[in-house]
């Protein structure tokens, strides 16, 4: 049977899977990053978040930023309820900054929590697919086909046989008990609330629960 999400919710899964890999990854934005080193980082293993030509089209550029931007606005959300901070997202300067820092000094209690819940305009665009989806579909398609393609790759040779069985290891699954992609996302949420660098765990052990959610993907999807 074939499990293949298409592509009107690819760019939903990457987007999902940056915020969880961006959450293990704290400490790089309170020292601060800029878009273009961010999107470079991803592009590298054990990421592999974006494709190497993600920056050369200008339309293709576009679609890379909006998907990251719509990323970072969830993590905003996420570490403002958590109470790490707030991100402060601009495409020169990727930084999170304690809350004494994005406040006004003069704010009471009430408009602090107010402005800081608040979406400004850039947030609402962002978070908003159909701005994404207004572009060239043809342009779409070709970024999101690209982007299942990684995830859905061959699985053949033995070190990638070797990776699928490590992996569900790592996800306490049983190579000899098939299951969907529903569980296995549950599963794989279940598992990173536990190994990640906030709720005890590391952001190694974070990243091993990604990359075998990664693998488990696409292995399961060729299904």
């Amino acid at each position: 049977m074939n499990t293949q999400p298409d592509a009107r919710n690819i760019h939903a899964l990457q987007a999902e899977l940056l915020v969880d890999v961006l959450s293990t990854q704290k400490a790089l934005f309170i020292n601060g990053i800029s878009e273009y080193a961010l999107i470079e980082l991803l592009k590298k293993a054990p990421y592999k978040l974006f494709d190497e030509d993600a920056l050369r089209d200008p339309l293709m550029l576009f679609k890379t930023h909006f998907i990251l931007f719509h990323a970072l606005y969830q993590l905003k959300q996420y570490w403002i309820e958590q109470n790490e901070g707030v991100l402060e997202i601009h495409a020169l300067g990727i930084k999170l900054n304690n809350f004494d820092e994005s406040v006004p000094a003069h704010s009471n209690d009430e408009q602090a929590v107010t402005a800081l819940q608040n979406h400004d305009a850039l947030a609402e665009y962002y978070l908003d697919w159909g701005n994404f989806e207004e572009t060239d579909r043809k342009t779409v398609d070709t970024l999101l086909n690209a982007f299942w393609q990684r995830m859905s790759g061959g699985c053949n040779s033995r070190h990638d046989q070797e990776d699928i069985s490590t992996s569900h290891t790592v996800l306490g699954l049983s190579e000899g008990e098939p299951v969907t992609l529903v569980q296995l996302k549950h599963v794989y949420k279940r598992r990173l609330q536990s190994a990640h660098p906030d709720k005890g765990g590391t952001q190694q052990e974070a990243q091993s629960v990604i990359h075998a959610y990664q693998v488990l993907s696409r292995y399961y999807s060729s299904k």
